[in-house]
């Protein structure tokens, strides 16, 4: 890629006796076009007039100016056309070719969900929140914010982000999730206020080291050193979002997620999934599985349990309990949950409706 106009547009971030590197932000103007443009750096190398730009930009809002509606494959000769226009537009000329097939080195994959039979977001967020999510994916930290409309883990290389999309399209940009709203993206919120969607959860998986992307995806069948192209797959972002969903939240919620049960009922299920359970411990499973739907869910009970023990204590109760779960819940999940299961297994696009990219 070469600089259209030399670099008169771009700020000097910093310099070396080899390099050069320079920021490309949308300026003012540009924002007020009412169009979405990609951020760039530039790395130009000493005596030389070529420069390598990296791009970062959300594909959705290339399109329709907003990141609630989602693409289709289809729409990829789409996003290339648009893509080199508002390079150029900044003052980079690149062929499409080499857009399409351009190294990735961090990629988001997310999926909205509208929920529905009076389910609220932040109903489905606070009992999300009852998992243990630090320890799955070597999460290093979780935080609940923006009082219960936010679940974020997160390490330097990932982050798995569930957050209620139709409260973060109302915040400022210091509060929301989203801190690259486009102006549209900014008026959304009262358009959709009375006849669109009401309960919408988004899920964001965000692979932002190469390394890390490269061994999701590997380990999900797919080739390492994707391209453009090759990200910009449907399947491969439903299995990447489904592999975090289950991961992390599903597969250890050890009972959270299940329908309300009498104890005793609870007892005979265990008794009749498992036939050589012993009394004991079937008493024993049934006590952690009642403990960890109780109140604040997990997070408490480790509290509880963590000073008395030591961590790999906490580990073996932790597996029984899965124990129990997958024993008692199995085909007894809250309504919700299998909203969430159906919509990712179905995968289908959501769209408010078409925007022009003139």
């Amino acid at each position: 890629m070469s600089f259209l106009q030399g670099i008169s547009n771009w700020e000097l971030y910093s310099k070396t006796d080899h390099y050069e590197k320079f920021v490309r932000n949308p300026s003012k103007a540009e924002k007020e076009t009412g169009k979405y443009f990609p951020r760039l750096t530039g790395y130009r190398r000493n005596f030389s007039q070529e420069a390598n730009v990296r791009m970062e930009f959300s594909v959705p809002k290339l399109i329709y100016l907003n990141n609630l509606e989602e693409l289709e494959e289809k729409d990829f000769i789409s996003v290339i056309e648009t893509l080199q226009d508002r390079l150029k537009s900044m003052g980079v000329i690149v062929s499409k070719p080499l857009l399409e097939n351009a190294p990735v080195s961090s990629v988001h994959f997310s999926k909205n969900i509208v929920i529905q039979e009076g389910y609220t977001v932040g109903h489905l967020i606070s009992e999300m929140n009852k998992v243990d999510l630090r320890k799955s994916f070597d999460f290093a930290k979780t935080r609940f914010i923006n009082d219960g409309q936010s679940l974020y883990a997160h390490a330097t290389s990932h982050q798995f982000v569930i957050y209620d999309k139709m409260s973060d399209l109302n915040k400022s940009k210091k509060r929301a999730i989203d801190k690259d709203q486009t102006l549209y993206q900014k008026s959304l919120f009262s358009e959709l206020k009375e006849n669109g969607p009401k309960e919408v959860i988004r899920f964001e998986v965000r692979l932002s080291q190469k390394q890390k992307m490269n061994k999701i995806i590997e380990n999900l069948g797919y080739q390492k050193n994707p391209s453009f192209k090759q990200v910009f797959n449907v399947e491969m972002s439903k299995r990447v979002v489904i592999d975090y969903w289950k991961k992390v939240i599903k597969d250890r919620n050890f009972g959270i997620f299940s329908l309300s049960i009498s104890i005793k009922d609870a007892l005979r299920t265990l008794f009749l999934a498992e036939k050589d359970l012993k009394p004991k411990k079937a008493i024993y499973l049934l006590g952690l599985f009642m403990l960890a739907k109780d109140e604040n869910g997990l997070r408490q009970l480790r509290t509880i349990i963590s000073k008395y023990s030591h961590d790999r204590t906490w580990y073996r109760i932790a597996k029984d309990m899965q124990d129990a779960s997958e024993l008692i819940a199995k085909n007894n999940l809250r309504d919700w949950v299998t909203q969430i299961d159906k919509s990712l297994d179905e995968y289908k696009p959501y769209k408010h409706k078409k925007m022009s990219t003139d």
